[in-house]
């Protein structure tokens, strides 16, 4: 199976974001899922002056050849990248997954969700991870 992990980048801390995106994928490949997440290709993009058009145009790209969205909700701010990945997988019928921190206000991206997880810290969010068959969504 393979993943895209969508996320909020946009005014959020790196530091803070990559020791979740790391947990994520670490987890997720602990699955046989391969994970294809921005975050990690952040440093490629600004070296080649990538803006907003280009780099969803790349993830529609990657999007394309998914088994699934796998969204990572961390705070109530929305992403406009990460909100247009969700649209055009449910266009698609691409299955997505949520992933909504317990902290998180009101949001029905999960209500638009084939699998819709709640996580408190991101060691929860690894125990559900791991605990869930992903191949439920073939």
């Amino acid at each position: 199976m393979k993943t895209l992990v969508a996320f909020r980048f946009t005014g959020e801390d790196p530091k803070q974001l990559e020791p979740l995106m790391v947990a994520i994928r670490d987890t997720l490949q602990a699955k046989a899922i391969t994970v294809y997440c921005t975050f990690f290709d952040e440093d490629e993009f600004q070296g080649k002056s990538l803006g907003p058009k280009q780099i969803m145009e790349h993830a529609f790209g990657v999007i394309d050849s998914i088994d699934f969205l796998f969204v990572v909700q961390t705070s109530d701010n929305k992403s406009e990248g990460m909100l247009m990945e969700v649209g055009y997988c449910i266009a698609k019928d691409i299955p997505v997954v949520t992933a909504t921190k317990t902290s998180v206000g009101y949001t029905y991206l999960p209500e638009m969700a084939n699998l819709a997880l709640r996580w408190k810290d991101p060691d929860d969010l690894k125990s559900q991870l791991a605990a869930t068959d992903f191949s439920q969504l073939a």
